[in-house]
């Protein structure tokens, strides 16, 4: 049993903590997000990752599961990887526990240098090489699409200054001029202090208000809006530690990005009615087209033939929105 921030974690019995894998990929989820995350296992095994993926979920293991091999030791085999699931109970939203579960990681040994988070709505498009090289030149961050720029002097920054003053925090280091997004962050295990800083934050947003299973607050003229964001983006201010970051092209957010597709808008790939949302003018994203694209193999969350109906949908769906579409 694991103490940490107010909440328990508990790990089951199934799953021994592994140790000391060299790269290690984390995510959250529960309910069926669990459809985004065989996607994104899909998506990195494919481009080359070898290492452990150690997943924190709510609920039960995803039905796709029975259909992996098991080891002696409890970890599933995808393809060249390792897979592991972490049974979490928590009164916390995971977009504020995300940065407990990764501390978790680096201080039971589970990694023994490098550490990633994914959200389960992303999936990687670039090879694993790049990851891999990326994280070598600092904590790995992308610009958000909402609200890329924050400028240094920004309102809501000098809130936050204000609020960690308070708190006795002194002043921060680096005042960014850029807001970034919390579905990925990369680490070395030297960069650990980073996860301690942005712990800190949260529990600063809690002081002010922020009730444990909140994701958003009121709306965004308000100090913590989008909590885990917000909180990471403090973390950012004050934190000893090099970073290395892209813009929201990285999530595909804007035109040009080779990295990832990070599926923010609702309803979620796996939830969506391609051809119905667009004969309301709204054609399949390239975060649609690329989670169905990413469904076969090596793990496989629906059956063959549905795999195959949401192909045809999608692409029938994609041409209509050539001819026709809101805006």
């Amino acid at each position: 049993m694991i103490e940490a921030m107010g909440a328990t974690t508990e790990r089951a019995a199934p799953f021994p903590l592994p140790q000391g894998h060299e790269e290690v990929i984390c995510s959250l989820f529960e309910g069926d997000f669990h459809l985004g995350l065989a996607a994104l296992i899909n998506s990195i095994v494919r481009r080359g990752f070898c290492g452990l993926f150690w997943i924190g979920c709510r609920g039960v293991l995803p039905p796709w599961t029975a259909k992996l091999k098991r080891r002696d030791d409890g970890l599933f085999e995808v393809g060249n990887a390792l897979l592991g699931f972490e049974f979490l109970k928590t009164d916390r939203h995971f977009g504020q526990y995300k940065s407990t579960f990764l501390s978790t990681v680096f201080d039971r040994g589970i990694t023994r240098r490098y550490l990633w988070y994914f959200d389960p709505d992303i999936t990687l498009r670039c090879a694993w090489a790049f990851i891999q090289m990326w994280v070598r030149h600092g904590v790995s961050l992308c610009e958000d699409t909402n609200f890329r720029m924050m400028h240094s002097r920004h309102p809501l920054r000098c809130a936050w200054v204000e609020l960690a003053r308070t708190d006795g925090w002194g002043e921060p280091r680096l005042l960014s001029e850029r807001y970034f997004n919390s579905g990925f962050v990369g680490m070395d295990v030297a960069q650990r202090s980073f996860l301690d800083t942005w712990i800190a934050a949260i529990q600063l947003a809690n002081g002010s208000g922020v009730t444990l299973n909140q994701f958003q607050k009121g709306s965004r003229e308000q100090v913590f809006y989008t909590v885990d964001q917000d909180t990471m983006n403090i973390a950012v201010m004050y934190a000893d530690v090099p970073f290395s970051t892209m813009g929201p092209d990285a999530m595909g957010f804007a035109p040009g990005g080779f990295a990832m597709l990070h599926g923010v808008a609702k309803p979620k790939s796996w939830r969506k009615k391609f051809l119905r949302s667009a004969l309301n003018g709204v054609p399949p994203s390239p975060g649609d087209k690329h989670f169905i694209a990413c469904l076969d193999g090596p793990i496989f969350p629906y059956p063959p033939g549905k795999v195959r109906r949401m192909k045809f949908s999608a692409a029938l769906a994609a041409l209509i929105g050539r001819f026709y579409r809101r805006g």
